[in-house]
């Protein structure tokens, strides 16, 4: 053992020599001072001074030590004691340009002073005891090195980040300066440092992660949260504002915003108190606690997903691109604190949940708003605007006093409102499901009242005025008379502007009214236009929308079945266009003998040889007019029939008569325009086609008088078409057998042989039974129809007046003419009608018709005959029918 009580003792003088080996008691000064390595395994003890000197590495491998102080001012002092250590009284200090090497077998530093690392300097510490050096202060700089740091697996949540740290050094009295460098190697995720630092309290040194948040310091201090696809963080600590260091944080960031960005998953599982802007980029921010960022001042939605996770929060000044807010069963309330701090939000909200908007500031949601869930107003405005094909919205809005819903670009809200002031634009329209009421309402779009169910027809209540700019009311009517069901507008102060009234039958039959069915009610001064906006039809009624015509009621607005003229209802031009298509379809393939046949009974002039039909063709063309029995609907028809036929035998009882029989079919098409006394019209089509069989019997005497007999049975069926103004086209069959019986004798009145003329008249007579029956059906909007005149009985009574002849150079050329004029009474013992939901509308002035009709019958030759005639019918109150006919027929 060597004592040394005063003075110094240096083992070497800066060279290779020198050295000692027993224990050391240092009272006084102890220098180690050799330019090699040189390891000591004594033991030093004692409360002086070890000083090392020289370039050479000292190693100390002898055992627990102690000394006063130790200042290691060249070269390096090793600890390598087999888990003994170095304890100092004093100071220790490791001088610029030297090294400490600490740890090596697990040895440690206890320093009863201050431990000093001057610029320059390096300590070197092989990891092992946490902590390995330990001080009563503590003043760093220079370099470490670390040896045996292993990471623990990447945090997951905040807390897991605190507390974690491996201890290099710990002091009692504080640490001040630090290593210039980073003794770990860096980390790929920006809100996690992986370093060497001071310990909150600054009394330690330790190694590890912290978060970037509150511990990044000027160089590091960041809000920037980049998570990684299929990863995960939660921030179970509250994030609170960092003041910035002098001259900022070098980051750029504010100290106070939080940014999310990456596919990763984000999780704040605590009520933050930071006071900056939330910004969502990418990826999904998750909020696990109620309020959790409710300090934020701001919350942008660029991109990802910000998911409420069931737990209510409150968003200040929502904005951004996109893309969604999940709601999942939470409720969100959008505040925008005052008229300075209005947003717009294009992104998305969804799930099960509420929406509250309040503040006095505006809201603009143009994206997929989704929720299902109800939308309070409990401050400022809210705006759907629908211009990129978002701000559909399917929610019943609970609204404050004071509160203003604007649906703007194509907007739309389905759902009832209770109450606020409503806004909707030309492009937007609400969809109202239950009784709702509002403040005011500025209405220039579209609003409809959604169809009843079980009668609950709705009320929509302006509790303040209402201002119309052409927006269009749908309503819903269970169209009668003054007591029927109706969907209803209900204004408590002023109206003014124009609206647009739409009425749908809610399955009214149609009735007369009297002062009408209410559908607007004004408390106030109703200066406002409520304009009917199509037609409004049930049964057989057309209504009409106007004001008031009594006292008290002027101000409000009604549907009335009746006219101001004459106080009859009005009844829609669609039963004129039913009559005209059953009148059509039993009267176009009615013929009589000389319209189907001509002349039949020429006689060869050389031969006297009779000639028979073996195929004949006639057309016709005719224009219709007819009014109905109240003289409301006026209709005119054009009408077209192609009919071909032939005879398939013929024989004759006593060689003077002859009977025919044949075989004929036709085709026909009529179309009709009815006009109703309110301008409203209605079109009627009619196609089908006949078959049938006829006979005829002549009695045939050579001067061409006698008696003949003519009868035919068919069979036709058609397709029709009723198309009103603004209504859906109807389409049904009909049917039926029609049948007829004629008779006529012609007299031969005279004849002049100069002439090559013979003069005759011809009385005749002809029953017809029409048969043809229109099927019942029920029009799109309910109305039963049926038609009526089927089974008419049309008579006819009349003369024919004619002459046959031929001019000289026909002579043997078989040319015959025979012009002729013809007058007939025609009497029809049923009207032609429909009935519509009970209401039975019949044509009118067809019962007795004057009829007139010139033509001539000719044959050309022995093989072709021709024949044409115009006709014309007159009836009571403006019926007409005028036609024209061209026939021919080849004789084989």
């Amino acid at each position: 053992m060597t004592t040394i009580d005063a003075g110094t003792l240096s083992i070497g003088n800066g060279g290779t020599t020198g050295t000692i080996s027993s224990d050391i008691v240092n009272n006084a000064t102890l220098i180690f001072n050799r330019s090699d390595a040189n390891d000591y395994t004594g033991v030093l003890s004692g409360e002086g001074d070890l000083f090392k000197q020289g370039a050479g590495e000292l190693t100390l491998s002898g055992g627990t030590s102690h000394q006063g102080s130790v200042a290691v001012q060249a070269g390096t002092l090793t600890l390598k004691q087999n888990g003994g250590s170095l304890t100092t009284t004093g100071d220790y200090t490791t001088y610029s340009g030297a090294t400490t090497v600490i740890g090596l077998q697990s040895s440690t530093l206890n320093v009863g002073g201050a431990f000093t690392q001057q610029s320059d300097s390096v300590l070197n510490v092989t990891l092992g005891a946490s902590p390995d050096i330990t001080a009563q202060s503590a003043n760093l700089d220079g370099r470490l090195i670390v040896n045996g740091f292993v990471d623990t697996e990447d945090p997951t949540k905040a807390s897991g980040v605190i507390g974690q740290d491996y201890v290099v050094l710990s002091t009692t009295g504080g640490i001040t300066g630090d290593f210039t460098n980073n003794p770990l190697d860096p980390y790929s995720l920006n809100y996690l440092l992986h370093d060497g630092h001071l310990s909150e309290n600054n009394l330690d040194y330790t190694l590890g992660f912290r978060l970037a948040w509150n511990e990044g310091e000027q160089q590091h201090g960041s809000g920037n949260f980049t998570l990684n696809e299929g990863t995960g963080f939660n921030i179970d600590i509250a994030l609170d504002d960092q003041t910035a260091p002098e001259g900022g944080f070098t980051t750029g960031w504010d100290g106070k915003s939080l940014m999310k960005d990456g596919a990763g998953r984000l999780v704040l599982s605590a009520v933050n108190g930071y006071t900056g802007s939330t910004t969502v980029e990418n990826g999904t921010l998750q909020l696990d606690i109620a309020d959790s960022i409710k300090a934020s001042s701001e919350v942008i939605v660029n991109g990802g997903i910000v998911n409420l996770n069931g737990n209510d929060q409150q968003f200040n000044r929502l904005s951004g691109k996109g893309s969604e807010v999940q709601l999942n069963g939470a409720t969100l309330t959008a505040v925008n604190a005052d008229t300075t701090v209005n947003s717009d939000y294009a992104g998305a909200i969804t799930g099960n949940g509420s929406f509250i908007k309040d503040g006095s500031g505006s809201l603009t949601l143009s994206g997929n708003t989704a929720w299902v869930g109800d939308t309070e107003l409990q401050g400022g405005s809210l705006i759907l605007d629908g211009t990129s094909g978002g701000a559909q919205l399917t929610s019943n809005v609970i609204g404050q006093s004071g509160t203003q819903l604007s649906l703007i670009n194509g907007a739309s809200l389905t759902g009832w409102i209770d109450p606020t002031d409503v806004s909707i634009d030309s492009s937007s329209q609400w969809t109202m499901t239950a009784d709702s009421l509002v403040n005011d309402l500025t209405h220039g779009g579209t609003v409809t009242f959604v169809a009843p169910t079980a009668n609950n027809f709705k009320t929509l209540t302006v509790d303040g005025n209402y201002v119309g700019n052409n927006g269009l009311l749908v309503m819903n009517t269970q169209l009668g008379d003054n007591s029927s069901l109706t969907d209803k507008l209900v204004v408590a102060g002023n109206t003014s502007g124009t609206t647009r009234v739409q009425i749908n039958n809610a399955g009214g039959t149609g009735a007369q009214t009297l002062e009408g069915i209410e559908v607007v009610r004004v408390g106030g001064e109703s200066n406002g236009e409520f304009v009917q906006n199509g037609r409004i039809v049930a049964g057989a009624y057309d209504y009409t929308l106007g004001r008031g015509s009594q006292a008290g009621t002027a101000g409000n607005w009604y549907l009335t079945s009746k006219s101001e003229e004459d106080n009859h209802s009005d009844i829609r031009p669609e039963a004129g266009a039913y009559n005209a298509n059953l009148a059509a379809a039993n009267n176009m393939f009615v013929t009589r003998l000389h319209d189907r046949l001509g002349e039949t009974q020429y006689i060869d002039a050389l031969t006297g040889e009779h000639k028979v039909t073996s195929m004949w063709l006639r057309n016709e063309g005719g224009h219709n007019r007819v009014r109905d029995e109240s003289g409301q609907l006026r209709t005119q028809s054009n009408r077209y029939v192609l009919q071909l036929g032939g005879d398939i035998a013929q024989w004759s009882q006593n060689g003077a008569d002859r009977f025919h029989l044949g075989l004929m079919a036709g085709y026909g098409d009529t179309k009709s325009n009815t006009t109703s006394r309110l301008g409203y019209d209605a079109k009627g089509a009619v196609d089908g086609y006949s078959v049938g069989a006829y006979g005829t019997w002549y009695a045939n005497a050579a001067d061409k008088s006698g008696w003949y007999v003519d009868s035919w049975l068919q069979y036709s069926w058609f397709d029709n078409t009723v198309t009103g103004q603004e209504q859906a086209s109807e389409t049904y069959k009909s049917k039926g057998v029609s049948a007829s019986v004629e008779s006529g004798y012609t007299f031969k009145l005279g004849e002049s042989v100069a002439n090559n003329m013979a003069y005759f008249i011809q009385p005749k007579a002809q029953l017809t039974w029409m048969g043809v029956k229109a099927d019942d059906h029920r029009e799109v909007g309910g109305t039963w129809v049926k038609g009526e005149g089927d089974g008419n009985l049309q008579s006819r009574l009349g003369v024919k007046a004619f002459i046959n002849g031929y001019s000289d150079q026909d002579k043997g050329n078989h040319r015959v003419f025979q012009p002729f004029v013809e007058a007939n009474w025609v009497h029809n013992s049923k009207d032609f009608g429909s009935n519509l939901d009970g209401l039975s509308i019949k044509q009118d002035g067809a019962a007795n018709i004057a009829e007139l009709k010139l033509g001539v019958e000719g044959q050309l030759n022995k093989q072709v005959n021709l024949w044409g005639n115009v006709g014309q019918q007159l009836g009571n109150n403006g019926y007409s029918d005028t036609s024209v006919m061209l026939g021919g027929k080849y004789n084989f």
